[in-house]
């Protein structure tokens, strides 16, 4: 993966660059049960090792999981909205917390997955009907 890909899918995901730093740093550190310094790392040009082949795998993975959770929520958000109406509202949120607040069973979850989802369900709404639903931006609660 390019740094590039690196970095749009950390923004996918939600996550921050710390967070996304400690999840790549614990890949490097065990990978299926060996240490980081084993075989499977390769230099890059500038030096630095490289990350196991099967930690590039990992964050795939970890990427694909989120796609399709984001999927799902989508397409759940979706049918919960429908049928549409002039005002009918889709909630977005500003931080964690206020997410996790109103939705304790995805605490953890990053809300920037929720918001992504609720996106492409007004999206699939305003292209089935022609009605563009309401974005409401929680505000947060601290």
């Amino acid at each position: 993966m390019t740094p590039i890909e690196l970095s749009t899918r950390r923004r996918v995901t939600g996550l921050t660059s710390d967070e996304f730093a400690r999840l790549f740093v614990s890949l490097q550190r065990e990978v299926d049960g060996e240490a980081a310094h084993s075989t499977g790392m390769v230099a890059d040009p500038g030096g630095l090792p490289a990350p196991p082949v099967t930690a590039e795998q990992h964050l795939i993975d970890t990427f694909a999981a989120a796609n399709e959770f984001v999927a799902t929520l989508a397409d759940r958000l979706y049918h919960t909205i429908m049928p549409v109406t002039e005002e009918s509202v889709i909630t977005a949120y500003a931080d964690d917390l206020t997410f996790w607040a109103s939705h304790p069973d995805l605490g953890g979850v990053p809300c920037a997955l929720w918001n992504i989802a609720a996106l492409q369900a007004a999206e699939w709404a305003r292209k089935e009907t022609g009605i563009a639903c309401e974005l409401d931006v929680r505000e947060p609660l601290v």
